[in-house]
């Protein structure tokens, strides 16, 4: 584990250095991305173990012919950047996530009664290219914002983060796009498309 930890620090290192990443003229200024990610946010992964919790009371239950129906959409998000030099952008990121609970009857599958849980990450993003060529960028960023979540009839607000070490874009204007992070946002990696003017 240790030796794959030490490879990728030195790849990171390698692909940041001015031999392999050398800076390439700046054409676009603005660039704007749609992507998902399945099974994404802490809270819908934390909705989702509370709705476990119910289902079992509901299944443990002998006068209730009732299960416990789980819906978790992937994550959806829109980011929009403006690059300050070939190395550095920074820009606003939003998305949605959620979950849906339904207690269901055994036999009929009726709905008896339904739960909606959503959540808006609003974040401040700084992205940096390691590797800045025409056609591919290699690129970390850092988000910072606020969680929206409401549903069951409440609101919240609770601090967001998102730390994204490794993410590419391949393509000129219209590009596609993936990306690894961890944070409040998503969990583990996510697929998209952009484009750039």
């Amino acid at each position: 584990m240790t030796k794959k930890i030490l490879a990728a620090v030195l790849l990171l290192v390698l692909l940041s250095s001015p031999v392999f990443a050398q800076e390439e003229p700046q054409d676009y200024k603005w660039t704007v991305r749609t992507s998902a990610a399945y099974l994404p946010s802490v809270p819908t992964l934390v909705s989702l173990f509370g709705a476990i919790v119910v289902g079992v009371a509901i299944g443990v239950s002998e006068d209730k012919n009732e299960t416990l129906d789980i819906h978790i959409p992937p994550y959806f998000s829109f980011d929009a950047m403006y690059s300050i030099t070939p190395r550095w952008s920074v820009g606003l990121s939003t998305g949605y996530a959620g979950s849906v609970w339904n207690i269901v009857d055994k036999d009929t599958k009726a709905i008896h009664s339904s739960s909606l849980h959503s959540f808006v990450p609003v974040n401040a993003v700084g992205r940096y290219n390691y590797m800045n060529k025409p056609e591919v960028k290699l690129y970390g960023s850092l988000e910072a914002g606020a969680l929206l979540s409401f549903g069951g009839g409440s609101f919240d607000v609770a601090p967001n983060f998102q730390v994204n070490p490794i993410g590419v874009e391949w393509g000129k204007r219209f590009f596609g796009m993936a990306e690894l992070g961890v944070g409040m946002t998503y969990f583990g990696g996510r697929l998209g498309v952009g484009y750039r003017f």
